[in-house]
C-alpha cells in the first residue's frame, strides 16, 4: 500500500479546491495564450472547481532579486506549501512542475493529510531526463496525466499511481475559428512548427512541395521562414483549408503534440500519419491518415479535387474535437480519476489507464 493510499476515498466536488501549479508563462503577456496551462485552468472553473492559479516559474522569478528563474526555485516551492495551506486545497494538480520537488509535495500532504495531487504532461515521454521528475515523485502522486499511450505511459504507472492518457484540450474561447466555412482560403496547406535540428523533418516537407507545385502551402518556423504565434496565427487560421500535424516521431502509441487540438479545433481538416493509435479518437470522416510522402501526395492530389469533401471532413473533426475533447472533458476525466470517481469511465479514451487496483 502506498504512503496515500488511505486517502482515496471519493470525494464530492461540490465546492472542489484546486491550486493549478503549472507554468501560465504570464512573463509572455499573454502571447501565448493559447498553452495548455490555460486551456486546462479553464476546464477546472467549467467543472465548478475554485481553481487557484500557481505560476511556477513566473513565482520563482518574482521572488529572487535577479529575476532568475533557477535562483527562485526555492523560494517557489515554499510558495507552494504555503498557498495550498492557505486555500487549503482538497487538489493540488501539477503542470509538467520538475522543479517542485519532493519534499515540497510531502510537506504539503503532511499539513493537508487528505489532499490529492495529480500531475499533466503533454511533452513527449521517450526522452527519460524529461520524465526523471515523474518517475521520482509518483509514490506520492494519486495520478499521472499524459497526451501519450502505450508502454511509455505505462512506466509511469506507480503503487496507488495510475497513469492515463488524456487527448489534447480543446477550448472553444481560445480555439474559435471556422475554417471550414471559408471558401477561398488563402493557403490550401499549412504547417506551422519547427524543423530546427530535424533534418527529416524539413526533407518531408520539401518533398511535398516539389511533389505539389500548384499546391498553396503556407509553412510557418520552418524552412527558414519565421514562426507565427498569438494573435498573428489566431488571423492565419481561418485563411487555411486544411493543416499538417507532424510529431518528432509517429511510433509513440496515441502521441500528438497540441498541434492536432488547434488544427481540428479551429474546423481546418487535419492531416496526420495514421498508425500510432489516433485512429481510436478519429474516424477517416474526421481526419485525414497518411502513411508517407507519397501516400501523403497522392491524397492531397484528391483532396484538392474536392473541396466539398474537404469541408465535410473539416467540419466533422471540429465537431469530434469540440464534443469528445473539450477542456471540460479532458478536466473532468483527470478530476474524476484523481478523485477516483467511476465517472472517468465514460470518457471516450478510458480504456488507456494503468496501474489502476480494483
Amino acid at each position: 500500500m502506498s504512503s496515500h493510499e488511505g486517502s482515496l476515498t471519493p470525494l464530492p466536488f461540490t465546492g472542489l479546491r484546486v491550486v493549478h501549479a503549472a507554468n501560465f508563462q504570464l512573463n509572455k503577456d499573454g502571447a501565448v495564450f493559447f498553452n495548455c496551462d490555460q486551456k486546462i485552468h479553464h476546464g477546472l472553473i467549467q467543472n465548478g472547481c475554485y481553481a487557484y492559479p500557481f505560476s511556477i516559474n513566473d513565482r520563482a522569478r518574482m521572488l529572487t532579486w535577479t529575476g532568475r528563474k533557477k535562483l527562485g526555485q526555492g523560494h517557489a516551492n515554499k510558495a507552494l506549501i504555503e498557498t495550498c495551506v492557505n486555500v487549503q486545497a482538497d487538489l493540488l494538480l501539477l503542470g509538467h512542475a520538475q522543479h517542485v520537488t519532493r519534499d515540497t509535495l510531502l510537506e504539503i500532504r503532511r499539513q493537508l493529510p487528505n489532499v490529492r495531487i495529480a500531475l499533466w504532461y503533454v511533452d513527449a515521454l521517450w526522452v527519460p531526463r524529461f520524465t526523471r521528475h515523474i518517475v521520482e515523485r509518483r509514490d506520492v502522486f494519486d495520478g499521472v496525466f499524459a497526451t501519450t499511450g502505450g508502454e511509455m505511459l505505462e512506466e509511469l504507472a506507480g503503487d496507488g499511481c495510475p497513469a492515463a492518457f488524456i487527448p489534447n484540450p480543446v477550448e472553444p474561447s481560445i480555439e474559435r475559428s471556422r475554417a471550414f466555412e471559408n471558401s477561398n482560403p488563402e493557403y490550401d496547406l499549412v504547417f506551422w512548427g519547427s524543423d530546427r535540428h530535424a533534418p527529416e523533418r524539413t526533407r518531408f516537407l520539401q518533398s511535398v512541395i516539389d511533389a505539389l507545385p500548384e499546391l498553396k502551402f503556407g509553412a510557418f518556423g520552418c524552412l527558414g521562414r519565421p514562426g507565427v504565434f498569438g494573435k498573428e496565427k489566431e488571423d492565419l487560421i481561418p485563411k487555411c483549408r486544411m493543416g499538417l500535424n507532424l510529431n518528432r516521431r509517429n511510433d509513440a502509441k496515441m502521441y500528438s503534440s497540441d498541434r492536432i487540438a488547434q488544427l481540428t479545433g479551429n474546423g481546418l481538416l487535419t492531416i496526420t500519419v495514421g498508425g500510432c493509435g489516433l485512429e481510436e479518437l478519429y474516424t477517416t470522416d474526421e481526419l485525414v491518415f497518411f502513411s508517407d510522402v507519397a501516400n501523403l501526395v497522392e491524397q492531397l492530389e484528391d483532396l484538392l479535387k474536392q473541396p466539398e469533401r474537404v469541408t465535410e471532413i473539416a467540419r466533422n473533426g471540429w465537431k469530434k474535437a469540440h464534443e469528445e475533447f473539450s477542456t471540460v472533458k479532458v478536466a473532468q476525466f483527470i478530476l474524476d480519476l484523481t478523485m477516483r470517481n467511476d465517472r472517468w469511465k465514460e470518457a471516450s479514451w478510458s480504456k488507456h489507464v494503468y496501474g489502476l487496483e480494483s
